[in-house]
């Protein structure tokens, strides 16, 4: 069994490694990357500078304008670092390449975390890095704890059992699009990507904190300016818990959508 284990975790980390290299091959679209992240760090440095201005206050629902911008900088680190797995199997049923990337010798889903892990990972060195020098060279820098990045690093395996969910359903529609949309919203509002969930009336703030688009987006990028370590145990708890719901319903979709399936063009 562990000499399975091992071997499973060779091939599938080989997959990882050999998209990370791809990626890294593409020099401009990494320079575009920290570019787009800058010019949006600095709108928001300008427009949150003028909001705290014309509140007269130096905090907000208890973060300051610091604060705001460094969780800003972790939300839009997180979005623009997203794996795109819906888009990918969408494209694979209408190509009709799905019918030869679920007859290889690796588990389909495995293979799209591990495909997707190098070029998220590297996305989000890129991203975080850029928009950190904008915010510290206007507001100043943030305290950097270690163990925030292991509710950043679930938050991923999270999103992509979503977007996975989101992705098998091409296996039937074919196109994806619509559903995508929604969930782009949902993380953008309810999510807090936006706006710090703080800042909600506590109605609203009270109802996103029940749904798992704030473990994706608020959760890990709240305890980046603010840590606390019961707050951390219950984000990793219930990230935890909300992976474990939707990769079980992610499995069992997968394999009603296979007996389902309509490829084009194979």
């Amino acid at each position: 069994m562990f000499r399975r284990l091992r071997l499973n975790t060779a091939k599938y980390g080989a997959i990882a490694q050999i998209n990370l290299q791809n990626s890294l091959a593409y020099a401009g679209e990494l320079v575009y990357r920290s570019i787009f992240m800058v010019v949006i760090l600095y709108i928001f440095v300008q427009l949150w500078r003028a909001t705290y201005h014309a509140v007269g206050a130096a905090t907000i629902a208890g973060l300051s304008l610091r604060d705001t911008l460094w969780y800003l900088v972790m939300t839009e680190t997180i979005i623009l670092s997203k794996m795109r797995f819906a888009s990918r199997v969408s494209e694979e049923v209408k190509d009709g390449s799905l019918a030869y990337t679920i007859s290889r010798p690796y588990n389909y889903l495995l293979y799209h975390w591990a495909y997707g892990l190098g070029d998220t990972l590297l996305k989000l060195v890129i991203n975080f890095a850029a928009g950190a020098l904008v915010v510290t060279a206007l507001v100043g820098p943030m305290p950097f704890n270690p163990v925030n990045t292991l509710p950043l690093l679930v938050s991923i395996a999270l999103d992509f059992c979503i977007e996975g969910l989101i992705g098998l359903s091409a296996f039937i529609t074919e196109d994806v699009s619509s559903v995508q949309l929604i969930y782009s919203k949902f993380l953008f509002i309810l999510g807090g990507m936006l706006i710090p969930l703080d800042f909600f009336p506590a109605w609203l703030k009270n109802g996103a904190l029940v749904l798992p688009f704030n473990y994706v987006i608020y959760a890990p990028a709240r305890l980046f300016v603010s840590f606390d370590l019961a707050r951390w145990l219950n984000v990793i708890a219930m990230q935890a818990a909300w992976i474990g719901v939707f990769a079980l319903a992610l499995w069992a979709l997968f394999r009603v959508g296979l007996r389902h399936v309509s490829i084009n063009g194979g």
